[in-house]
């Protein structure tokens, strides 16, 4: 579901492995709609229709369509909640490969996320929970507000965090978010050198146990401030993973998840910042890089579990369009950028190179040919934040 640059890197992961993939969407656009691997589309009413009922009842009325149950594959939070809502009425014909509401609630919330943190010694930036008081008065400005409701907040304001500067401006921008019933916790301003961005990816069984586990870096992202990866690259760093399943295990997680950490630029130390409780839009490059994720849900959902070998460092991971609209803006030609002129020629080749694209695949083109009919003739205007 959420057929777009997300939607195709795991449709494009199932399908390879000879799994049928029906792709779900609740309007036409995205880049994965048309990949050679969906044995079908279809358009469902989208996860905010009435709670996500809408689209339980869709999916209910294709329930009698299949052989067995098939596993579902939310790709952006609100498919993720909207399914979870209604696991109770659908369960009996669809397969959970991720944790349950409360569950996935208590990972989205910042709040109880870095508390989690705190209860298993976990580093994350210093945090104020507004539960327990005004602390605008004693943080450090400038000051990061960070929502409970990432997805609700992005709705209202358009942003995924606000960036304070003085106590007035604090309390204004949290009587702001109350005002549409959203809470927020203040946490200092951490300093991050470029390449100080890294993640941890990873499945994990319903028991809690790590079936595959991937580290690796955000290099750039568009747009520059607290935008969405552009160019990121593989290299395994066992701390931060395992620092990421123990967080994942204090909230009892399981499923498909990024974790994202900031290295500090004052003192090395890597600290713990959000949980996307759903494959995300570079799991392309744990992919390529030996940790099927998509693959490893589905196995384990259909009683067929394996565990992922370790990693293989060296892989890079791009999104062309917006890797291109970054360069362009600092005024650096492309082949002078991190990415070379001869690894973009192999890659739209269909030669062996290290760099793989987020929608180009010489092996699936059609995507592809999207990307370019968006930038030539408007596109379709499609909606999902990516």
């Amino acid at each position: 579901m959420n057929m777009h640059v997300t939607g195709l890197a795991v449709a494009r992961s199932l399908g390879r492995a000879a799994i049928p993939v029906l792709g779900l969407d609740k309007e036409r656009g995205g880049l994965g709609q048309h990949s050679r691997h969906l044995t079908g589309f279809e358009l469902v009413p989208g996860p905010e229709v009435a709670g996500g009922a809408a689209l339980a009842d869709a999916l209910l009325a294709m329930a009698g369509r299949f052989d067995d149950r098939p596993v579902l594959f939310p790709t952006n939070d609100d498919w993720v909640l909207a399914l979870a809502r209604h696991r109770d009425r659908l369960e009996p014909h669809f397969r959970y490969p991720f944790a349950s509401y409360d569950v996935v609630q208590r990972a989205l919330s910042k709040t109880e996320l870095y508390r989690a943190c705190e209860a298993r010694g976990i580093a994350c930036p210093r945090s104020w929970y507004l539960d327990e008081g005004d602390p605008a008065d004693e943080v450090p400005y400038p000051c990061v507000l960070k929502p409970d409701d990432s997805r609700g907040f992005y709705d209202a304001f358009r942003a995924k965090v606000f960036v304070v500067r003085s106590p007035a401006e604090f309390r204004a921008r949290v009587a702001e978010a109350a005002e549409r019933g959203l809470t927020l916790v203040a946490q200092e301003w951490v300093d991050t050198r470029p390449g100080g961005f890294w993640s941890v990816a990873s499945y994990l069984s319903p028991d809690g146990t790590p079936r595959g586990v991937f580290t690796g870096r955000k290099l750039e992202q568009w747009p520059p401030d607290f935008g969405t990866s552009c160019l990121a690259d593989a290299q395994w760093d066992p701390a931060i993973a395992a620092a990421g399943v123990s967080v994942l295990q204090e909230l009892g997680y399981s499923g498909i998840s990024e974790i994202e950490f900031v290295q500090d630029a004052r003192t090395g130390e890597h600290l713990l910042l959000d949980v996307n409780t759903r494959a995300w839009k570079w799991i392309g490059l744990p992919i390529a890089a030996g940790i099927d994720l998509p693959l490893l849900a589905y196995r384990d959902a259909v009683g067929q579990p394996f565990d992922a070998g370790r990693q293989v460092d060296g892989a890079r991971w791009m999104f062309l369009r917006d890797y291109v609209q970054l360069v362009r803006a600092r005024g650096v030609q492309v082949p002078e950028a991190q990415v070379t002129k001869d690894e973009w020629t192999a890659l739209l080749a269909g030669r062996p190179t290290s760099l793989v694209d987020g929608v180009h695949d010489p092996d699936d083109p059609e995507p592809g040919y999207d990307v370019l009919w968006e930038a030539l003739a408007g596109g379709a205007g499609y909606s999902c934040a990516c």
